[in-house]
């Protein structure tokens, strides 16, 4: 398994607890609350959509203007070989 597919799974492996915690603390009684408001809102407010944006990055899939600024994918191997030998050729004659 690759370290990516490893911090992949532990990354979301994590916000499934959180979010299970969540659902816990909403759950209880002020007085009987395991973590303060406090933190509560740094883990919604800051936590997790800082892991959302992890995520996000992780399945991102560049679209052909991302790889092609220009429109159009650069050239093969078998297509510059084929120029520099054409113009090689009419340098040459």
């Amino acid at each position: 398994m690759s370290d990516f597919s490893v911090f992949s799974t532990l990354l979301r492996d994590f916000r499934k607890q959180l979010d299970e915690l969540l659902i816990r603390e909403g759950k209880r009684h002020m007085m009987d609350a395991h973590l303060d408001f406090a933190t509560l809102a740094a883990i919604e407010e800051h936590l997790i959509p800082a892991m959302d944006e992890v995520e996000a990055a992780l399945d991102w899939q560049p679209s052909d203007e991302d790889l092609y600024p220009g429109g159009e994918p650069p050239m093969t191997m078998q297509e510059m070989h084929s120029a520099a030998h054409a113009q090689h050729m009419a340098m040459h004659n």
